[in-house]
């Protein structure tokens, strides 16, 4: 599937939209009403934008379109010792069909040609490890919520 990348702002309203539809598939399921919902998720993308400013002060925001369509987000790093998927989201209707693969295929060719490798951090439940491993990542640290993931070119 044909794509492109536009640049996006950290405080750009569409990037919540985004969170708040990736983050509330997960926790519809919890029964709350929509006004609960909505301050739960506006309280988690602060915090999660917040972290991300303090973990990597200089990072890279894009939005991933489709026929002029947003459907998702990438967010990246480089330091001076690695290049870093922090963060990727696609809507729901655009996963499963080759963007995510072609969007990391894409870091890793950036990666390796800076020398570096490639980390990123997934939720030990997330289902998006079977693309990583897929890919040649590798997984270097774990704690009880996180697997931190590694490619090297």
């Amino acid at each position: 599937m044909r794509f492109t990348l536009e640049e996006a702002l950290a405080d750009e309203p569409v990037l919540f939209e985004l969170f708040a539809q990736n983050r509330g598939e997960e926790v519809a399921a919890w029964g709350w009403g929509e006004a609960e919902l909505q301050t739960f998720l506006a309280m988690q993308f602060r915090f999660q934008q917040q972290s991300y400013r303090m973990q990597f002060p200089v990072s890279h925001i894009q939005l991933i379109k489709v026929e002029d369509q947003t459907v998702g987000m990438l967010r990246t790093a480089a330091t001076e010792s690695d290049r870093v998927l922090v963060d990727i989201i696609l809507t729901a209707s655009y996963r499963n069909k080759g963007i995510g693969t072609e969007l990391i295929l894409m870091l890793q060719e950036e990666a390796r040609a800076a020398g570096l490798p490639l980390k990123l951090t997934v939720l030990r439940d997330n289902l998006a490890k079977r693309l990583y491993k897929r890919l040649g990542f590798t997984v270097f640290l774990e704690d009880e919520l996180y697997e931190h993931m590694r490619w090297q070119g």
